[in-house]
């Protein structure tokens, strides 16, 4: 009897830190060089209708419900099993809210999907005016945040389910 493959989990659209491949890497691999096994997995994304802030005092941004012409740039990803999706829910934490959405790929044809989303879970009163930049996580606090997670792993069971 052949067995039924899981289920695949829902896509996921990345708009912050996870947009870093080096951080992803070491989310979903446990080793940060590991880009090449990630890559395959995400496409260039948009979400339209909402708009990607700073959190005072941190270095990673929320999601919130903005103007209908807002548009957040991120990533769609694709993982191949429930084990990488629970590693991605355990990085992100109880302060998000794991949200339906519909966002666009961009690419050669604009296809919209059907994904999930972390959206702030927190006080509303933590989240800044202010937009959150990607170029200056990376070239300001990436390399600080792969030293802080090396040798940690996130729990995701096996890789098969």
């Amino acid at each position: 009897m052949a067995s039924i493959p899981p289920k695949m989990p829902r896509p996921l659209f990345l708009y912050g830190t996870l947009c870093a491949m080096p951080l992803l890497a070491w989310a979903l691999t446990g080793d940060s060089h590991k880009i090449d096994t990630v890559t395959p997995l995400v496409k260039p994304a948009q979400l339209k209708g909402y708009a990607r802030l700073s959190l005072l005092g941190k270095d990673y941004p929320v999601v919130i419900k903005h103007e209908d012409s807002s548009v957040v740039d991120g990533l769609l990803l694709c993982a191949q099993n429930k084990s990488q999706r629970r590693k991605l829910d355990d990085f992100e934490g109880e302060t998000y809210a794991v949200t339906p959405v519909q966002v666009n790929i961009i690419g050669e044809e604009e296809e919209t999907v059907d994904a999930d989303i972390y959206l702030w879970n927190g006080p509303p009163d933590e989240v800044s005016e202010d937009p959150w930049d990607l170029a200056t996580f990376v070239r300001d606090r990436l390399e600080d945040w792969i030293e802080l997670f090396a040798g940690m792993e996130l729990v995701g069971d096996d890789e098969t389910s």
